[in-house]
């Protein structure tokens, strides 16, 4: 598909003039989130990095994250921070999350992988209010195609964890799953 007809601004001699941006053979690839900005006459990344907040609260401290673009018959992404992540088809996601009894309590603490956002607190009363998930372009499947802001397929859904297991319903019969929507996207990850 051929982007013809986008409108972007530029600026000339101070003045900010809009202008249709006809670049015959600029080829789009069809791919979502695919950008139709230019700088100095080359197509800008797009926002192809999402940012997920997830409220884990109380005694939650981690969790299992998935993604599918057919409302989870099938997923295209899949992460736990608890555990040793045998399952995770993103090998390079990043977790931060903040602990109240941390030397400085403001910091954003990287989770290590493979190891338990839990098992990384300084003290059994730490509380973890929300993880901030970055995925990774490392991810299984073919990314993008599906990661991608104009996606509108993409549904997220979490489920929390706490040292003994998942978050069960009210009669304990069934996990607890929450929807979850990116925040915002990014040209590329928070790297505090």
């Amino acid at each position: 598909m051929f982007t013809v007809g986008r409108v972007i601004l530029m600026a000339l001699a101070g003045l900010l003039l809009t202008a249709p941006l006809c670049v015959a053979g600029w080829l789009d690839m069809g791919a979502a989130g695919a950008s139709g900005w230019f700088v100095d006459g080359a197509p800008v990344a797009a926002d192809t990095y999402p940012v997920l907040v997830l409220p884990l609260d109380g005694p939650w401290t981690d969790f299992e994250l998935k993604a599918s673009t057919n409302n989870f018959t099938n997923l295209c992404y899949y992460v736990m921070s608890s555990g040793t992540n045998a399952y995770t088809t993103d090998t390079n996601v990043w977790v931060y999350f903040t602990d109240d009894y941390a030397v400085d309590v403001r910091q954003w603490q990287r989770s290590a992988a493979a190891t338990a956002i839990g098992a990384q607190l300084v003290a059994t009363n730490s509380e973890v209010e929300f993880a901030v998930v970055l995925p990774s372009h490392a991810c299984a499947g073919d990314w993008p195609r599906w990661m991608s802001r104009a996606n509108d397929r993409l549904v997220w859904s979490f489920v929390r964890y706490d040292s003994i297991g998942m978050e069960m319903n009210a009669t304990g019969t069934k996990s607890h799953w929450n929807p979850v929507v990116p925040v915002e996207w990014r040209k590329a990850r928070t790297a505090p």
